[in-house]
């Protein structure tokens, strides 16, 4: 357990915007007793990403005009009787922390998990929390409300990949697997990334320059993409589905 003297601060950073503290599972159990109605829980942590993106995201998030109708939170390595209750309603999620999940008369209807957290900017995780409430939180679900996705920006198809790498011949293509994946194949033209590679990519290469990067299914190429976007680089996209997908295709 933390130091609650630590952690009171992260806290109060929500505590003092209207958000209530579940302690204990009767807490949990009870914000569910009454079915009506849209809730919001959040799963607090120690962690950077909590620190440096979720709790500053739900307190601007406050902001919108359309909002749950009750603010939760129970803090994951303190409150653990209520954070092992909550997650058992996050049916069909893995527990994670810091994680949102957004509940209409009593069902979850979205969740944003900690993967979807990490990396982001507090503006594109304050979009994607106000896109969920204006979809799911008005008087009836409006499922016109398109959900704000920054991933979306940051992949790209394996038809638009091919597009792009037939238009400009100067397109990089990194190769993010293991060796053992390598060996199945790969994208002609493309090089492995190792160590010292990837330190030359973030010490010189230009910032304009179009990348594109891949792994097997998708997951880690995003996460290096992610990565790269945050130093700088402005054309820089993942392969959707990954090497699974390319050559699938072909």
């Amino acid at each position: 357990m933390y130091d609650p003297l630590m952690v009171q601060p992260m806290r109060d950073e929500l505590t003092t915007v209207g958000f209530k503290e579940l302690k204990t599972r009767e807490d949990v159990d009870a914000l569910f007793e009454n079915k009506e109605g849209t809730s919001l829980v959040f799963i607090n942590s120690v962690c950077g990403c909590a620190a440096g993106v979720a709790r500053p995201s739900l307190v601007a998030s406050l902001d919108n005009a359309i909002l749950p109708q009750s603010l939760a939170t129970a803090f994951a390595g303190n409150d653990t009787e209520a954070t092992e209750r909550a997650r058992e309603y996050f049916v069909g999620y893995v527990p994670s922390s810091p994680s949102v999940a957004l509940f209409r008369d009593g069902q979850l209807v979205h969740m944003v998990e900690r993967h979807q957290i990490e990396g982001q900017s507090v503006e594109s995780l304050t979009q994607v929390l106000t896109s969920i409430y204006d979809r799911y939180c008005g008087e009836t679900v409006d499922e016109s409300v398109d959900l704000f996705d920054p991933m979306a920006e940051l992949e790209v198809t394996v038809q638009e990949a091919r597009e792009q790498i037939a238009a400009d011949s100067e397109t990089a293509i990194l190769d993010v697997r293991e060796p053992f994946e390598i060996e199945k194949g790969k994208i002609e033209g493309s090089r492995k990334v190792d160590q010292e590679l990837g330190n030359e990519i973030v010490r010189n290469w230009p910032r304009e320059r179009q990348i594109i990067v891949y792994c097997e299914h998708g997951e880690r190429s995003l996460k290096a993409t992610t990565y790269l976007k945050q130093q700088g680089f402005e054309n820089i996209r993942s392969l959707k589905g990954g090497y699974a997908a390319w050559s699938e295709a072909v």
